[in-house]
């Protein structure tokens, strides 16, 4: 690697470091206040970050009682006493994660007056914890997440039909434990801090009927057609009358909901980290939730006014967030993070300019990779290999590029999850 692609590769592995899942929870649980010798506990650990924050509270003990559930991504099933361990699919749910949700309400039924019930609710936990709201085939489900992944819409919309057609999420599985002594909600959050309720599809957050916004998402992306038909009536159909029992009003959450990490503290660790390597860096605007090639020209542009401000030092601009990548039928492999760097990489042909995109899970897309590092020399070094990176652009196949060029980031699962990293630096 060239040293501004080898510095953001390592940039990358610190901030990790700075974003422990482990240690987030421990602070959170110092925050609580809980004596652990006088605390009946129940917890339900579910998430990318299941395991190090079930950990914490293990570590937090000796507890005067503890049991609990631990939902992990598939396929880690190690023990973890005096838990159980029941992993779940993702990023589609499987059998596994249908018997999370079953073993998750019934876990939390199951507190009484004296129980505190905590969640530990981190990123991937809406297709690792899932139970629909009427019986329908696996592969019918798994074929509704499918596509509504790929459909274009946000992530506020995604959730908002899975919410209208499960039984735990929605803030469903905190008003399950209404006889505990109290309902804790710990979240490591993956999505944006004005939209908790989104994050795993809220199964212990306050939340609103789903329904008008889940029906608008399912006229807009024209998918009613792939709704199993049990599920329909939960939804109300297609503009028409909402049929679901559930009262049209929001459903209590957790009585207290503590974010341990979220995007907003990953965007603070990148600018930390660069800062260190003497770059003058800005947050960039408008580039999350948008479509990558606009991303991507979004922060070029105003990497350019900010070295224009700032000449002869090298600059940055530092984003946390995700970009939009609509998939075609016949697509390869790759990532949101991938196609961002690849295309980053286009725009930056033959400047001084280098980027890093990665996810802070150690996933992106299909791929086993989290992202890459890119330069202004990507594309022509691509090229050099006999690879085509235009068509890799296109056919959403720019993993085997990465690999090819060794500028892929392979970390594997972090343990946790509070969105994608961005930064693009111009260093001439």
């Amino acid at each position: 690697m060239t040293p501004w692609r080898a510095r953001l590769a390592q940039l990358y592995a610190d901030v990790l470091l700075d974003l422990d899942a482990r240690r987030a929870t421990a602070r959170a649980l110092g925050e609580l206040g809980l004596e652990p010798t006088a605390t009946d506990l129940v917890v339900v650990a579910f998430g990318k970050a299941a395991r190090p924050m079930a950990r914490a509270v293990l570590d937090h003990g000796p507890w005067r009682s503890l049991r609990g559930l631990v939902v992990p991504p598939e396929p880690d099933a190690a023990p973890l006493p005096p838990f159980a361990v029941q992993p779940g699919g993702h990023p589609l749910p499987t059998a596994g994660s249908l018997a999370a949700a079953t073993a998750a309400l019934e876990l939390v039924r199951g507190a009484g007056s004296a129980d505190t019930v905590l969640f530990l609710v981190s990123g991937g936990g809406s297709a690792q914890l899932e139970l629909p709201a009427a019986a329908v085939p696996l592969a019918e489900l798994r074929h509704l997440y499918q596509a509504l992944v790929v459909s274009g819409a946000d992530i506020q919309g995604i959730n908002a039909v899975r919410s209208a057609c499960s039984q735990v999420k929605g803030g469903q599985l905190a008003a399950a434990a209404a006889a505990a002594r109290a309902r804790i909600t710990i979240a490591i959050s993956d999505v944006p801090a004005l939209a908790l309720p989104a994050l795993a599809s809220g199964p212990t957050v306050a939340s609103p009927d789903p329904r008008p916004l889940a029906r608008a998402v399912l006229d807009r992306t024209a998918l009613w057609s792939v709704v199993p038909t049990a599920l329909v009536p939960q939804l109300g159909g297609p503009r028409g009358p909402a049929a679901w029992s559930a009262p049209a009003v929001a459903t209590p959450g957790s009585d207290r909901l503590i974010v341990a990490l979220d995007g907003e503290r990953a965007l603070q660790a990148l600018c930390r980290r660069a800062e260190r390597l003497g770059l003058r860096v800005a947050a960039a605007q408008g580039v999350d939730e948008v479509p990558y090639d606009l991303a991507a020209a979004r922060c070029v542009q105003q990497l350019e006014r900010l070295q224009r401000r700032h000449p002869g030092r090298a600059v940055a601009v530092a984003a946390v967030g995700e970009v939009a990548v609509r998939v075609p039928a016949e697509a390869g492999t790759g990532g949101r993070n991938q196609q961002f760097a690849l295309e980053l990489a286009r725009q930056a042909r033959g400047r001084p300019i280098a980027a890093l995109s990665a996810g802070t899970d150690g996933v992106d897309g299909n791929s086993r990779a989290a992202g890459a590092v890119v330069d202004g020399s990507t594309w022509r070094r691509a090229r050099r290999l006999g690879l085509d990176p235009a068509q890799a652009l296109q056919r959403r196949d720019s993993a085997p590029l990465f690999a090819a060029l060794g500028d892929a980031l392979v970390p594997g699962p972090t343990g946790t999850n509070v969105r994608d990293l961005r930064l693009v630096v111009q260093f001439g």
